[in-house]
């Protein structure tokens, strides 16, 4: 779960600029190889050495130099040359008949040679920030394998002989060209994640539903107008494909009991599934910049949720429903059609952030006071012409955006906020701030420019709040 959350906080930065991030899961990586013309290469045929388990191979010294190895290339186990501009495959690599961690990420090998099979015993392979086109099929010759990842490369292709790696668990293929996938990857029985993040792929091969041991599947920013049945992937618990085309998804994604992180963020989806409730298990639904014009009742069973992010839609109320979500700590809604904010929404106890900006709200419920937890209150770009005195019981605020509104006076309760450091008033009808503002001793940040402030009224905030006071 750890590994998951960490997917998670990477991806969820990544928009749009997450492209840029650090490869999905934040695991260890391994290399890549590839073969220069006219080398020679020694058959190794059936390994002849010992297979470690992880917490052998742990102990066991990592060479870095192809010098070093050589030397004793019966005690190699793990070898890194990332970084060493190399062009092709080392010949000399084909000596170490017990390695089982290679890596030559980072180089610019062009061409995996066809000897790569006769690494028996290798269970960690890295190829990533190369130049490979295409992968040889000996490459299911490597029966033992456990992770492969081939980021950052050229490839527009993978063999189908990938679908004979009985062991494989982790296949990260971020930042290719690849426009297919195919289908033998379903017949990959172990494996747990598969990135494919970053290339061209219009449709993923319906095969992959048949992975009942995928517990991530990452395929952001492709061309997907759809996703396969996910029904048999019962173990899934991550799913993220940001920055498609995809306009529904698939029904069967409701029997996902085990889902806890759903990133659908930048896609053409108009609905969610009316049963989505029984994600019980669900921490993160992620939604924003889609169609979407109403959310189910049926969310208020996802007991489990954490975040809610549902900005850049259309949607104009929420389902009274969503006060069931006592666990929700964080409400994007952001860029919708609001025009008031349900009292169902200001019943959730346990809500730290909620983010309201650019809708067309004119009022605010008195039960907004309910929000006792909330920390970061973000109000501006609406309609809103009063603050009710009850907001002065959400006495946890620490940020509090009322900017770009309609407001001509602000409550004396403001006060009790006794833990705000960031107020931002500006662009409304201000045309003074009440005394009891200056109760507000842990105040950092109070931006009241475009407000038809007299000048006697900022002279009289700038000597309560020196250096603190934003003004035209």
């Amino acid at each position: 779960m750890n590994i998951l959350r960490s997917f998670a906080s990477v991806f969820r930065l990544l928009r749009p600029c997450r492209v840029a991030a650090a490869c999905f899961l934040c695991l260890t990586s391994f290399s890549a190889f590839a073969q220069a013309p006219n080398q020679q290469f020694v058959t190794i045929g059936t390994p002849q050495g010992i297979v470690l388990d992880s917490a052998a191979l742990v102990k066991q010294k990592t060479y870095y130099s192809i010098k070093e190895a050589i030397k004793e290339p019966g005690k190699v186990y793990k070898l890194n040359l990332s970084f060493r501009k190399l062009k092709a495959f080392p010949a000399e690599i084909s000596q170490m008949r017990n390695l089982q961690v290679l890596d030559l990420s980072n180089n610019e090998i062009a061409a995996l040679p066809p000897q790569i099979g006769n690494f028996g015993n290798l269970q960690y392979l890295n190829l990533s920030n190369n130049q490979l086109t295409t992968l040889p099929k000996q490459i299911g010759n490597l029966l033992l394998l456990n992770a492969l990842y081939i980021t950052h490369n050229k490839l527009n292709v993978l063999p189908p002989e990938i679908g004979l790696l009985p062991q494989l668990q982790r296949l990260v293929l971020m930042a290719n060209q690849m426009t297919v996938l195919p289908p033998e990857v379903g017949l990959l029985a172990n494996l747990r994640i598969l990135d494919v993040n970053n290339n061209r792929l219009s449709v993923l091969p319906a095969q992959i539903g048949k992975l009942a041991n995928l517990t991530a599947l990452a395929a952001n920013y492709n061309y997907l107008t759809a996703l396969p049945s996910l029904g048999q992937c019962t173990k899934l618990e991550l799913l993220q494909v940001v920055g498609n085309k995809i306009t529904a998804l698939p029904q069967d994604i409701i029997s996902l009991e085990n889902l806890r992180i759903l990133d659908l963020v930048n896609n053409k989806i108009s609905a969610l599934p009316q049963e989505i409730g029984s994600l019980k298990r669900l921490e993160r639904l992620e939604v924003s910049v889609n169609r979407l014009s109403k959310i189910p009742a049926s969310i208020g069973g996802c007991d489990s949720l954490q975040l809610l992010a549902l900005g850049f839609n259309q949607i104009s109320a929420l389902p009274s429903e969503i006060k069931n979500l006592s666990r929700l700590r964080t409400l994007i809604l952001t860029g919708n059609q609001l025009t008031v904010l349900d009292s169902a929404a200001c019943q959730l106890p346990n809500l730290q952030t909620l983010d309201l900006s650019s809708n067309r709200i004119k009022r605010l419920p008195d039960a907004v006071g309910n929000l006792a937890s909330v920390q970061n209150l973000n109000l501006s770009d609406n309609q809103i012409g009063i603050v009710p005195a009850e907001l002065g019981n959400m006495i946890h605020l620490q940020i509090l955006s009322l900017s770009g509104n309609q407001i001509t006076a602000l409550p004396s309760d403001i006060g009790k906020l006794v833990d705000l450091q960031t107020l931002l008033l500006n662009g409304n009808k201000l045309t003074t701030l009440p005394d009891e503002i200056t109760s507000l001793v842990q105040l950092r940040s109070l931006e009241i420019s475009s407000n038809p402030l007299s000048p006697m009224e900022k002279e009289r905030l700038a000597a309560k709040f020196p250096n603190l006071v934003g003004t035209d």
